[in-house]
C-alpha cells in the first residue's frame, strides 16, 4: 500500500472532497482523504493523506494555520464573504492607525459564534444547508486562539491581513467582528491558506494540475508519513522489535519518553505512534497506530 501526505493548493471554487478526488483518480488509490475542510469560496494548502496516512488526520487538523486574507469594509453579507447578498452596509470611513488599535483586542485567546454558512452538523444536517433554507439556529460559542494578526496593507475600503490561528477558528467571523468593532461592517474579499503545521503555499501542487501532473510525479512529491509529526519526541527501537512493532503490540524496551505519543522508529524506520508506559520497574511502549506499509 502507498502512503504518504501530499500538500495541495485547493483552487477557488472547488470543493475540499473534489481535491480528495482528484488524487485518488490520478493516483489509482481509494483511501485518501483530506485534514480539514477549506471553503469552497477559499484557495490554499489542503493536506491530503493517502493511505496509512489517513491516520493522521486528527495531528494535522490541530496543527496552526495561516490565511493571507482580504477584506472590505463598509458592506456586510449573510455568508459573509463575496460570495453571499449584501445585507448591511455604513458610510463610516477611519484610517489606518483606528484599526492598527484595536487589533490587539484580537490577538489571543479570543471568543466566536461560529456563523450560519458553515460545514458545522445540526441534529445530522450541516449549518450551511440550514441557511440556505432561510433557517437560523443559535450556535454556541466557541474558544480559539489568534497567534498572530498582521495588517500587510490598507487603502480604505480595503485591508489585507495575516492571520496565525488555531484550529476551529473562521476568519469570516474573525473579519466580521472586527468590522463591528470599528463600527461599521466588513466581509471577506479573498481568502488563502497560506500554512498548515509544516505545509507551505509555495510547496504545493496546484489542485488544477493534479490530473496532468500525473501518477509518477505524485508519488515523488508525497512526504512521509512523519513529516508533519516534528513536534513530538521520537524512540528508536532496535530491529529486533520490527514484528512486534508493526503488529502494534505493547512492548518492554529499555527507552522511555515522558512526553506521549512518541513517534516510534526501528532500526531508522517510522513505524507508527505508541505511548511510553510504566508498569512498576518496567518501561513498556504500547503501539496506537502503525503507520508502516507492510
Amino acid at each position: 500500500m502507498t502512503s504518504g501526505i501530499l500538500n495541495i493548493n485547493k483552487e477557488k471554487g472547488i470543493s475540499s472532497q473534489k481535491c480528495v478526488y482528484l488524487v485518488k483518480k490520478t493516483l489509482g488509490i481509494k483511501k485518501v482523504g483530506h485534514t480539514g475542510t477549506l471553503d469552497l469560496e477559499a484557495s490554499g494548502v489542503l493536506p491530503v493523506v493517502i493511505g496509512k496516512a489517513t491516520r493522521l488526520s486528527p495531528y494535522i487538523m490541530d496543527e496552526e494555520k495561516e490565511y493571507i486574507c482580504e477584506a472590505i469594509f463598509g458592506k456586510r453579507t449573510d455568508t459573509l464573504d463575496f460570495a453571499g447578498k449584501f445585507i448591511d452596509q455604513s458610510h463610516k470611513t477611519f484610517e489606518k492607525d483606528e484599526l492598527l488599535k484595536i487589533l490587539d483586542e484580537f490577538k489571543g485567546e479570543i471568543v466566536q459564534i461560529p456563523p450560519m454558512y458553515s460545514a458545522l452538523k445540526h441534529k445530522g444536517k450541516k449549518l450551511y444547508e440550514l441557511a440556505r433554507d432561510g433557517i437560523e439556529i443559535e450556535r454556541k460559542e466557541r474558544k480559539v486562539n489568534i497567534y498572530r494578526l498582521e495588517l500587510i496593507d490598507f487603502s480604505f475600503p480595503k485591508a489585507i491581513f495575516r492571520v496565525k490561528c488555531s484550529k476551529g477558528t473562521y476568519i469570516r467571523t474573525l473579519i466580521d467582528d472586527i468590522g463591528l468593532r470599528m463600527g461599521t461592517f466588513a466581509y471577506v474579499n479573498n481568502l488563502t491558506r497560506s500554512q498548515v503545521g509544516v505545509f507551505r503555499i509555495e510547496d504545493s501542487i496546484k489542485s488544477q494540475d493534479l490530473e496532468k501532473l500525473g501518477r509518477d510525479y505524485l508519488l515523488r512529491k508525497m512526504y512521509p508519513s512523519d513529516f508533519p509529526l516534528t513536534f513530538l519526541p521520537s524512540i528508536n527501537l532496535d530491529k529486533a522489535y520490527f514484528k512486534q512493532a508493526i503488529n502494534g503490540m505493547t512492548m518492554v524496551v529499555d527507552k522511555f519518553s515522558l512526553k506521549n505519543p512518541v513517534k516510534v522508529y526501528c532500526g531508522g524506520e517510522f513505524i507508527g505512534l505508541g505511548n511510553s508506559i510504566k508498569n512498576g520497574e518496567k518501561k513498556l511502549l504500547k503501539m496506537e497506530k502503525v503507520f508502516y506499509d507492510k
